[in-house]
């Protein structure tokens, strides 16, 4: 069994910093007003969402509106409250709304023909109450900063002023087409056997990068995935806190004597990176069926804030094919979309 050489090494890390240069994904920030929350991706696909206010009531609800790109999209409009809520009425400051609710996907949904009744509710309106058919209610959702996060929606849309704008409609021509997405050329999900190490070279891998457990802690985990034709994914584990888990990424070729291990390439730091440029993934799994590299880095242990993080092997490097964020800790699991890329398999 081989490790790669110091040139090789070098090189690995050229081809990433080349990669970075040329084509590297720069995900969006969230904006945060008052109680809302809010970000649009690199394809111009906004979401808004609701956070519990800082004080947590019993009863606080969270919702999101979401608005596709196209100049036609219609925003979606929901209530988080579960695969068995049971609402049927929504009221505005104390007084009853006719719009109808509908449930989809684990969520209650505003119907669409009832829309615009309450996009208009958000723009002016102090707080949002749902009640169950029976009257008993079920939750308020603050509309503290709902406003100013529509207009910025509509601002990154490039819908301020038209018809189509959810704050500050008008008379200006609507949006263009949206930007197109970066594509991102992967093989095909492999049903190969994935390559390994022997117990000894992972013993030495793990001396060499730190990941001893008797010197970071975490589970003694290494985990191993046929990613292309000749490559394998290597997940080795190394430290855990409460709630999360570090791997270091690596990428296992035959080579003179035996399997060889190098440190995974990315178009963009993944989580953060250690000594020596090593990159390190939080929560991290390879997903056979979307082949597809994933990370979950939690900011706290409710998973309410954090960064998830999809990345597609196109035979060089792991590129960033998606990631969804929450930046505020305050209730809401409903992460926004920061970028997209298509995956082309071939």
């Amino acid at each position: 069994m081989a490790f790669a050489s110091a040139p090789r090494y070098r090189h690995g890390m050229i081809v990433l910093a080349l990669l970075a240069a040329a084509a590297a994904p720069h995900p969006a920030e969230l904006k945060t007003f008052q109680d809302w929350t809010v970000g649009c991706d690199n394809g111009a696909a906004c979401h808004a969402v609701a956070l519990m206010p800082e004080d947590w009531p019993e009863d606080g609800l969270t919702m999101s509106v979401r608005r596709g790109p196209e100049a036609g999209a219609q925003p979606v409009l929901a209530f988080e409250l579960g695969a068995d809520s049971n609402a049927a009425s929504v009221s505005v400051d104390g007084k009853r709304l006719a719009v109808r609710l509908i449930g989809a996907e684990g969520q209650t949904r505003v119907a669409p023909a009832d829309t615009a009744a309450m996009i208009g509710v958000l723009r002016s309106a102090g707080r949002v109450e749902l009640q169950a058919a029976d009257g008993k209610p079920l939750g308020t959702v603050s509309l503290k900063g709902a406003s100013a996060a529509l207009f910025y929606m509509d601002e990154r849309q490039r819908r301020t002023g038209t018809a189509t704008a959810l704050v500050r409609p008008g008379t200006r021509p609507p949006p263009g087409p949206p930007p197109p997405l970066p594509v991102v050329t992967a093989p095909k999900p492999s049903s190969a056997r994935p390559l390994a190490l022997t117990a000894a070279g992972l013993a030495a891998l793990r001396r060499k990068h730190g990941c001893t457990i008797d010197e970071v802690g975490g589970p003694d985990v290494a985990e191993s995935a046929a990613i292309g034709p000749s490559e394998s994914l290597l997940l080795l584990a190394c430290g855990s806190g409460a709630y999360n888990v570090s791997h270091v990424p690596f990428v296992l070729r035959r080579g003179r004597g035996g399997v060889q291990a190098t440190i995974a390439g990315f178009d963009v730091e993944p989580g953060w990176w250690g000594e020596e440029g090593k990159p390190v993934l939080i929560n991290a799994a390879w997903e056979k069926e979307r082949g597809l590299l994933t990370s979950f880095s939690k900011a706290r242990g409710l998973g309410d804030c954090g960064t998830i993080s999809d990345y597609a092997w196109d035979g060089r490097a792991f590129r960033l094919v998606e990631q969804r964020e929450m930046g505020e800790c305050r209730g809401s699991v409903d992460y926004i979309t920061t970028w997209r890329a298509r995956v082309v398999r071939k």
